[in-house]
C-alpha cells in the first residue's frame, strides 16, 4: 500500500528508501496495472520515475493535468480525460444558470464561475484555449450565417430593392 498511497502516519513499512526502492521496480507492473488509471499514478511512480520525465507530485488537485500535459498517459486514459473534462467545459458554458460555489457565501457566476469551476476540475490550459477557440470561431460563422440570412431575407422583400 505504500507505493500506492504513500507511508501511513505511523511511518514507512520499508527499512530504507533502498529498500524502497527495490520493492517498487520488483512489483511496478503489478501496482501500475492495479494503480495507474484515471489520470493518477502511485506514490512509487512519483518517487521513483516522475523526475525523468522532469516531473514533481504537484498535489493531487493537479495531478491529472500535469500528466496529461506532460504526455505521459495511454491514449485510453488520455481520451476518457479529455471526454470528463469536456462535460465539466460544456456544463459550465450550456447552463445560463451556471454558478461556482466556493465556500458559504461565495457563489460565483459569469466567467468567474466558468475560470474558478475548471480549475477545480484540473482541465489542462491548452485544452481551455483550445475549446474557447472553437467556441469564439463557431460564433463568428453563426454571426456571419445571421447577416447573410438578414440580407437574403431583406433582398426577397418586395420593395427592398427601393430602399
Amino acid at each position: 500500500m505504500e507505493l500506492w498511497l504513500g507511508p501511513g502516519h505511523s511511518g514507512s513499512a520499508f527499512e530504507s528508501d533502498e529498500h524502497r526502492r527495490a520493492m517498487w521496480f520488483r512489483y511496478r507492473d503489478r501496482i501500475m496495472r492495479q494503480w495507474a488509471k484515471g489520470g493518477r499514478r502511485p506514490v512509487g511512480w512519483w518517487l521513483y520515475e516522475a523526475h525523468e520525465k522532469g516531473l514533481r507530485y504537484p498535489t493531487s488537485q493537479y495531478e491529472r493535468s500535469v500528466l496529461w500535459e506532460a504526455g505521459v498517459l495511454g491514449e485510453e486514459e488520455r481520451a476518457q480525460l479529455e471526454s470528463e473534462w469536456k462535460r465539466e467545459w460544456e456544463r459550465c458554458w450550456d447552463d445560463p444558470h451556471f454558478f461556482h460555489c466556493a465556500g458559504p457565501d461565495k457563489n460565483f457566476t459569469g466567467d468567474e464561475a466558468r475560470v474558478r469551476h475548471l480549475i477545480w476540475a484540473d482541465v489542462p490550459p491548452a485544452l481551455v484555449d483550445k475549446w474557447l477557440a472553437e467556441r469564439e470561431r463557431r460564433c463568428r460563422v453563426d454571426l456571419e450565417t445571421e447577416a447573410a440570412s438578414a440580407d437574403a431575407e431583406s433582398e426577397a422583400e418586395p420593395g427592398a430593392a427601393r430602399a
